[in-house]
């Protein structure tokens, strides 16, 4: 096994593993990085439970959004349900308190109950 590989899989590269591109891979790159809509249509994979794996083809709207996070670097957004963004309720968040600046690592799901508690103390 090569010593160049990331967790015995072939297909991912360590860190700081020197690679040879061919002059069409520069030019696909260049594009990629220039255009992530394109680099999503053309190399973001997602599974579905009626088509398993496919190409990922975003909506007009995420399309918008995906333009406008690299063209800007600060953008405010209305996120309502099914809009391409995703959070497991195990997924780890750093908040700090503004008080005492302490950060702390917690799960959206154990987050979500402290608020919950927080702001009904009555409830169980």
């Amino acid at each position: 096994m090569s010593n160049d590989v990331y967790l015995g899989n072939p297909l991912l590269k360590k860190a700081n593993t020197p690679i040879e591109f061919t002059q069409e891979q520069i030019i696909e790159f260049v594009k990629c990085k220039d255009d992530p809509v394109y680099f999503a249509n053309n190399y973001v994979k997602i599974v579905t439970l009626d088509h398993g794996l496919q190409n990922f083809k975003p909506y007009h709207f995420q399309e918008k959004l995906i333009n406008n996070f690299h063209n800007h670097r600060f953008n405010i957004c209305k996120m309502p349900r099914q809009t391409g963004k995703c959070f497991n309720i195990n997924t780890v968040v750093k908040l700090r308190n503004k008080v005492s600046g302490e950060i702390i690592e917690i799960s959206i799901g154990e987050f979500y109950e402290k608020i919950k508690k927080e702001s009904n103390p009555d409830v169980p």
